[in-house]
């Protein structure tokens, strides 16, 4: 075995052949020959548009429901532009919801897929290739100051907090029930889509009565208690009611720091440590949900971006990390049989994820002066300078949200659609007002990139 300087371990043939080390150069050359032509907007060619609309419309057949877009990807983009199969080219500010935060054909991360070639495809909780020790014992090295010491891998955003959720009632065994928070998101399994405040989500589904929630932070109304400390007073309240009505029966207290499809809704520190410390009081485990919000914030986590590290008891990421994750303390470490399953990932996400995190953090990207910083300002500057977006832009990071005229939903649909017409992909989030969500590569972009987008958003809005 050998270890790359990037802390990654490679095998005897990734070692010690030319061969392989030659084809990898070759394959790299040619990856960036293709993505050098992508770099601008550009309409549908007229020869591929009639494939690519017979293309669209079985597979809008197959899955039962149509696209949101008509986006079907050529398999080939160009750091924030990404190529359809109909040979068009668009700026990409929504990523998969989150997951490309360095783009498309990425010279670093087309390198991890190459080298995960000889692998087997899936890795396995029962038989871990070394690519899995790599990951986590990378993303350990980056808890800081927080208590977190442990991992465990899975496929989906959804199963890392399933996993979270048997985690903190196993600890706080017979207590069952959860306290959320009004406009969260927590996935769509049965479980989760009880936690996930939007009844939408679980119509003609079962609940079993084991969650009620507690008011996210919301500025308008703070302002008119007199500030943070007076809203999250009202919520710790509430709070009180709940477990003065049921004793001893709340495991957890599930939070999305920053909430994502919620509205990429956020408090003052001082709000979330107040509730905490009455939750910790209460004897309820702080479960931090940050599938969305993970390495996007100007930290690599939302809860050290926020000053909250030393409250959280587990955790959960994915997206942008390419695989999920839940971390916990050594307290929460559970019992052996209680968490498993066949896959915890494959090796391309895994190795992915591993030079995911090492780029962002030895690339000068966090930091009150990093990168996403300067750019996320850049976008709120000049957000907010557009005709008709009828409140404050709300940014933190990598997180852009922005209401265009009254927040309908009518609005929103129809600018996205425009937008997408015009080379720009962004999507929604919040439930009234609805918001344009946008979660830019920031990892591929220049300030010249944020420009273009935003004349174009500025031109749709128009």
């Amino acid at each position: 075995m050998a270890t790359l300087k990037t802390g990654a371990t490679v095998n005897a043939l990734q070692a010690r052949s030319e061969k392989f080390r030659s084809a990898q150069r070759l394959l790299l050359e040619a990856i960036a020959e293709e993505a050098a032509s992508l770099r601008a907007v550009r309409p549908s060619s007229p020869e591929m548009k009639a494939q690519f609309e017979t293309t669209l419309k079985e597979f809008a057949k197959n899955r039962g429901r149509d696209l949101y877009f008509p986006f079907l990807a050529s398999g080939i983009g160009s750091g924030p532009f990404v190529q359809l199969l109909d040979g068009s080219v668009k700026y990409d500010m929504i990523t998969g919801i989150g997951i490309n935060f360095f783009g498309h054909s990425h010279p670093e991360l087309m390198s991890e897929m190459i080298e995960a070639l000889p692998a087997d495809t899936m890795q396995g909780n029962l038989q871990p290739g070394v690519e899995a020790a790599d990951f986590l014992r990378t993303i350990l090295s980056m808890t800081a100051p927080s208590r977190l010491a442990k991992g465990w891998m899975m496929c989906s955003g959804t199963m890392s907090n399933e996993v979270a959720l048997k985690i903190v009632r196993q600890k706080k065994f017979p207590a069952t029930k959860i306290l959320a928070f009004t406009d969260c998101f927590a996935g769509r399994s049965t479980a989760m889509q009880e936690i996930t405040d939007n009844p939408k989500y679980r119509e003609q589904q079962p609940t079993y009565g084991e969650v009620e929630y507690l008011p996210f932070y919301d500025p308008a109304a703070a302002a008119r208690m007199g500030g943070a400390l007076a809203h999250a007073e009202m919520v710790v309240n509430h709070l009180k009611y709940y477990t003065d009505r049921y004793p001893g029966r709340f495991a957890a207290l599930m939070i999305e720091p920053i909430q994502g499809e919620g509205g990429f809704n956020f408090a003052p520190r001082e709000w979330y440590v107040k509730i905490f410390e009455a939750a910790k009081q209460a004897g309820i485990a702080i479960w931090a949900d940050e599938i969305q919000s993970f390495g996007r914030t100007g930290e690599m986590f939302a809860f050290q971006t926020l000053g909250i590290a030393e409250y959280v008891d587990v955790v959960t990421i994915g997206k942008m990390l390419q695989a999920c994750m839940v971390l916990f303390t050594e307290e929460y470490n559970p019992k052996p049989g209680l968490v498993s399953g066949t896959f915890s990932g494959s090796t391309v996400a895994l190795r992915a994820g591993r030079r995911t995190l090492e780029l962002l953090r030895d690339g000068g990207y966090l930091g009150a002066k990093g990168k996403i910083a300067q750019l996320s300002k850049r976008f709120e500057t000049q957000l907010s300078e557009i005709p008709g977006i009828g409140a404050p832009v709300r940014a933190i990071g990598g997180m852009i949200a922005f209401q265009p005229g009254k927040g309908s939903a009518e609005e929103v649909k129809a600018l996205l659609l425009k937008l997408f017409d015009l080379g720009v992909i962004a999507f929604n989030c919040g439930h009234g007002p609805y918001l344009v969500r946008m979660l830019p590569p920031l990892g591929a972009m220049t300030e010249a990139d944020v420009d273009a987008v935003c004349a174009i958003v500025k031109k749709a809005m128009a």
